[in-house]
């Protein structure tokens, strides 16, 4: 089984868990990195909890950082477009490296399952996670 932070070699792509990293906001991100386009990009994984402040879902925030410190950075230029082929490249990758990541021995703290505290096996995608090229004129969704 891949270590934490390994590439793993997915059918559409490779994909890996970046592990924590201070952003442009000085605050603490947990990163996970795809690569596309033949380059690293990097987006945010996040919890949210349920009602019971134990079980959690996987939040998808914000991808497309070319440099793992920018993660947070709200402005949209700080993230790279996407075509809407490569959106669904990159929502297959997510899922399909959560999926491997709850397998790990050592899993990222994000997937981290204790007795009392469960991932609920959703993986939510927030509007706007990835901005995405809407038409040849080059407008941005």
């Amino acid at each position: 089984m891949s270590q934490t932070f390994d590439w793993i070699q997915f059918p559409e792509g490779r994909a890996r868990f970046a592990g924590g990293v201070r952003g442009w906001d000085e605050l603490g991100h947990e990163t996970f990195a795809l690569e596309l386009r033949g380059n690293e990009y990097f987006g945010e994984i996040k919890r949210s909890y349920l009602d019971n402040h134990n079980d959690y879902n996987i939040v998808i925030d914000a991808f497309g950082y070319v440099w793992e410190i920018e993660v947070g950075m709200p402005e949209a230029e700080a993230r790279e477009v996407f075509t809407p082929e490569e959106e669904a490249t990159a929502r297959t990758l997510v899922v399909q490296l959560i999926q491997a990541g709850l397998k790990f021995d050592r899993p990222p703290s994000r997937l981290n399952q204790t007795e009392t505290s469960h991932f609920m096996g959703k993986i939510i995608f927030q509007d706007g996670w990835i901005l995405v090229r809407s038409d040849s004129a080059g407008a941005v969704q």
